[in-house]
């Protein structure tokens, strides 16, 4: 088959040291099937606010995997008016060019950016191609389900069109899935339309940790070799304004203070809050701020820490990435998620979930779990035969993959 993936936001696989998550993960399937593909992405990393290249230009990945990667305006915040226009930039080319390539035998485009997905929705239904709408994030909701009264009412009028253009991809969809049950039930709802065999949920998953390297095959960071014997709470990705890491910091400060040294947090990544976390943190000897960093240093820093962080001020049902990050390395969560993810820690026994501005509530589970190494390990056993049963990518995309097969069949 000849596929496109229509996703802007995700690390672009241009080195083996990149950290690949949904559509590289799903793409390196479907080639590895035998199927072609062109993943119809954005020029600009949205990570670290960097261009990948500076003008729309053809990446060839594989014979068979090749990204088109579009130039936007570019964006300095996650929630701001340059980023909204990059999006429709984005989709206005995606528009004009795709009509120059050879026809797809099926379309999945992932929302957000709504923008992208619609004019996917739209060649494919032109064209009669199977279209796939792959939920990520409930967008444009989260933009006003954070204010009331007249404020929400004005964000939700200027969006209208947005809205308008949500339920119409959604209508043409001959498939809706998504990251959670309560993502895809939430798009279903705004049509309305019912539920059938072709709407399913995939979880985002990751990749199974291979065989552990210990520092004696491997040199570790330096940084990271000073506190590989320490017990280490660790968040790992973006610091956008979604992540509460300020409570995270308190936290830190407060066991610091309180003689604690066994315990130490990493926080890794870059993004609209580092500077600024940066500054908070200066002189307090139990966090570290290593930035952005690789691959291989991700996954030996999942193999020698205590538990993974997951401070998010979230939609409801979300399930990011990052559960699944930490699962494959069997650490136990301390999470902030409601909903889904909430239900799935107590229900599996994966870890502690504490309420968004709940210091209390993250401190007692930070000290508890320090405490208890005989628990940490039976959370850690839970942790992994979850996601042995429901987190592995290699399942995950597989079964994506015979769905899409199916779709065209």
């Amino acid at each position: 088959m000849n596929i496109w993936l229509l996703t802007i936001g995700e690390l672009l696989p241009l080195s083996d040291n990149v950290r690949k998550l949904r559509v590289p993960m799903l793409a390196d399937t479907l080639v590895g099937r035998g199927h072609k593909v062109l993943w119809w992405t954005s020029a600009f990393e949205h990570q670290r606010k960097t261009w990948v290249v500076k003008e729309d230009r053809e990446i060839v990945i594989q014979p068979d995997y090749k990204l088109y990667c579009l130039r936007g305006y570019g964006y300095k915040k996650n929630v701001s008016l340059t980023r909204y226009i990059d999006h429709r930039i984005i989709a206005h080319k995606f528009k004009k060019l795709a009509p120059d390539y050879p026809k797809p035998d099926i379309i999945v485009a992932s929302m957000p950016c709504y923008h992208l997905a619609y004019e996917g929705a739209l060649y494919a239904h032109a064209h009669n191609i199977p279209f796939v709408l792959d939920i990520r994030d409930p967008w444009p909701d989260i933009f006003w389900q954070q204010f009331s009264g007249l404020v929400r009412t004005a964000i939700k009028a200027i969006l209208y069109w947005d809205r308008q253009r949500l339920r119409q991809e959604i209508s043409l969809a001959d498939a809706v899935v998504a990251v959670s049950e309560g993502f895809l039930n939430w798009a279903l709802k705004k049509v309305p339309r019912e539920k059938t065999e072709r709407d399913k949920v995939f979880y985002l998953g990751y990749r199974q940790l291979e065989g552990k390297i210990t520092a004696a095959k491997q040199k570790l960071p330096e940084w990271l070799d000073k506190i590989k014997e320490k017990k280490i709470f660790l968040f790992l990705g973006t610091f956008g304004r979604s992540y509460e890491l300020r409570l995270i910091v308190d936290v830190a400060k407060k066991l610091y203070d309180q003689g604690e040294r066994e315990i130490v947090f990493v926080l890794a990544g870059t993004g609209e809050q580092f500077e600024t976390i940066k500054e908070t943190t200066h002189g307090l000897p139990n966090i570290l701020l290593p930035g952005w960093i690789d691959q291989q240093e991700i996954r030996e820093l999942l193999r020698l820490s205590w538990a993974g962080l997951v401070p998010c001020i979230s939609a409801l049902d979300t399930l990011p990435n990052k559960p699944f990050e930490y699962l494959s390395a069997g650490l136990p969560l301390i999470s902030s998620l409601e909903g889904e993810m909430a239900r799935l820690i107590d229900k599996y026994g994966l870890g502690f979930n504490y309420r968004v501005g709940d210091f209390e509530g993250l401190y007692q589970s930070i000290v508890k779990l320090a405490a208890d190494e005989q628990l940490r390990n039976k959370i850690a056993e839970n942790c992994l035969r979850f996601f042995q049963k429901f987190g592995n990518a290699e399942v995950i995309y597989n079964e994506y993959a015979d769905f899409l097969e199916s779709l065209v069949k």
